[in-house]
């Protein structure tokens, strides 16, 4: 049986960013910890928006830009990043 661990979202934009928390923050070495102890493939995801995310349904919704392609804030956090190998962007919303 293959096992995966999917990592979803550990961008700096919800970490400590734009839309970061205290409670996000503290769970980022738990969650490498997590991942140095998974024996299986690590799978993460990356939500991804555009430079018009304000002009969206979500924008709308949620006037926060947040993770813009390419930007900081859109980036793996700097300790989950060596172990990213494999992100899926999630161009889309619900």
């Amino acid at each position: 049986m293959r096992r995966i661990l999917i990592v979803v979202d550990m961008q700096n934009d919800f970490i400590d960013g734009a839309l970061g928390t205290p409670e996000a923050l503290s769970i980022v070495n738990n969650v490498k910890r997590k991942i140095e102890g998974f024996d299986g493939t690590v799978l993460f995801t990356r939500d991804t928006h555009f430079e018009d995310y304000l002009e969206t349904q979500e924008g709308r919704n949620l006037p926060v830009p947040h993770c813009i392609k390419d930007s900081d804030g859109w980036q793996i956090c700097d300790e989950l990043r060596p172990f990213a190998d494999t992100v899926i962007d999630k161009e889309t919303f619900g």
